[in-house]
């Protein structure tokens, strides 16, 4: 069994025309990933599931090939050691996978709790969903039913499967100190020594570009995929008159984790050096492709008049429609050319843009990223950053600052634990929000890491509150 992703270039390359289309007639999306047997034999079934994922609350690009890396690793576990389907499974296949991932007798073939519990995850989803559509009787999987308290206070009832592992904890929060996301930020991505002067040897090309989102992520605590699926007609533009330091974002709902859009506010600094990254670095990307003829990708989506509040689009009936920029997903913005009132191609709406003005995916981030790191430590300087990474950074210099500015108000810095919880939930569901968490119960693990970093938090993080439409505070993490 191997893993094969669907690409619609690849499908006109191969002499199948108009192939973005035909995949959407079938609710196909590129992309996403198929897993065909050796043989090359295709199960239309498991598949199904694959191509459903979007729909099942699965929106990431990474989550789909997480699941099919899952769903690929248990079927060859199976087709191995069991001589069974992925549709004849029972509990006892359960308890010999996990034996044979978790109890392995060579130590480089056990994995983690955590991992175990994520495949579990996938497995899970999988087999409910093949339960409701009728393709098994049961899952492999046993149950015991409990209950949580919701944010209403209702207790609702909570179905919990026995393979997960209870002891498995979250793993320690990685964030940056500031000192070391300045390394990281000035030797990683834009190439220069630790004294700050040029460095000669660095080829690197975007660092401007790299070192923008970086700025961006650790300003504002995005999800990599959050801000790799802004578009520039979205953004506001930089105020560099009136002081403000913050201009609030409302973050489009689809390009957010489970839909949930939030309000983040983006330094008016950050929104600056968007711009110029804009107007010069992406300037030229463009300039390169409108030289070799501004060729377009077959699955490509025109656009036109587009301004912060939307995008008029071409719909599947061949209709023009004004579409607001709070409903479109990242499968259409990453394929999303805006053109001008005589139809002439303006370039693609994304805002990150690679060497063939195409959309920076997800993955070449994280390799950037871990270049940048590489690069780091060859001049001594211990890094080990990734997109995620700047997001917890963003959290734990923040939540000192709330925490900070909360304990000196009531002047007692030495709280029993009890108390401490009580007086920090306010800063702790400000910070909830900011992140786009759906439980303060994921927010409390970033209270641990505060602590051990809180030495030192005053003189690098400020906070800032301002109160613009009423009650809501805003609060800025200054690098």
């Amino acid at each position: 069994m191997e893993i094969f992703f669907t690409d619609p270039d690849a499908l006109e390359a191969a002499g199948v025309s108009n192939a973005a289309k035909a995949l959407e007639r079938h609710g196909l999306h590129a992309g996403a990933p198929f897993i065909l047997s050796e043989d090359g034999s295709y199960d239309v079934q498991l598949n199904r599931f694959l191509w459903s994922l979007p729909t099942l609350g699965v929106r990431s690009a990474n989550s789909w090939r997480a699941y099919a890396l899952d769903l690929l690793t248990w079927g060859r576990f199976l087709q191995e050691h069991r001589g069974k389907t992925v549709w004849r499974a029972d509990r006892d296949d359960v308890t010999a996978f996990h034996r044979a991932r978790r109890i392995a007798s060579d130590p480089t073939q056990v994995i983690s709790a955590s991992t175990w519990n994520r495949s579990v995850a996938a497995l899970d989803k999988f087999y409910t969903w093949a339960a409701d559509e009728g393709l098994i009787a049961r899952t492999p999987f046993k149950y015991h039913e409990s209950s949580r308290r919701a944010e209403s206070g209702r207790q609702v009832p909570v179905r919990n499967n026995r393979a997960v592992e209870k002891a498995a904890k979250r793993g320690s929060v990685k964030f940056l100190s500031v000192p070391r996301y300045a390394a990281f930020r000035d030797v990683g991505l834009r190439g220069q020594q630790p004294s700050g002067a040029a460095d000669p040897s660095f080829h690197g090309r975007n660092a401007e570009r790299n070192v923008v989102m970086a700025e961006l992520l650790v300003t504002t605590g995005l999800r990599i995929e959050e801000a790799a699926s802004l578009c520039w007609p979205e953004l506001p533009a930089p105020d560099r008159q009136d002081g403000k330091k913050n201009v609030p974002f409302d973050l489009a709902p689809p390009t957010a984790k489970r839909d949930k859009g939030r309000r983040i506010l983006l330094p008016n600094r950050v929104v600056a050096a968007l711009a110029d990254y804009m107007e010069i670095e992406r300037s030229l990307v463009l300039d390169r492709w409108k030289a070799r003829g501004c060729p377009l990708p077959a699955d490509a989506v025109l656009g036109s008049q587009p301004d912060r509040r939307g995008v008029r689009m071409q719909t599947q009936d061949g209709r023009l429609r004004r579409v607001p920029w709070s409903r479109v997903p990242p499968s259409i913005r990453s394929r999303l050319f805006l053109v001008d009132e005589q139809d002439r191609l303006l370039g693609p709406a994304c805002v990150w843009l690679g060497q063939e003005a195409r959309p920076v995916s997800l993955s070449a981030w994280g390799s950037l990223f871990v270049r940048a790191s590489e690069r780091c430590r060859t001049f001594g300087v211990d890094v080990i950053a990734t997109p995620h990474v700047l997001r917890h950074t963003f959290a734990v210099h923040l939540l000192s600052a709330l925490i900070h500015e909360q304990i000196t108000s009531v002047d007692k810095p030495e709280l029993a634990d009890g108390v401490y919880r009580r007086i920090i939930g306010d800063p702790l569901d400000h910070l909830r929000r900011l992140l786009g968490h759906s439980s303060i119960t994921t927010t409390y693990i970033y209270l641990k890491a505060r602590e051990l970093h809180q030495t030192g938090a005053k003189s690098q993080v400020t906070c800032s509150r301002r109160r613009p439409d009423g009650p809501q505070r805003y609060y800025e993490l200054a690098f």
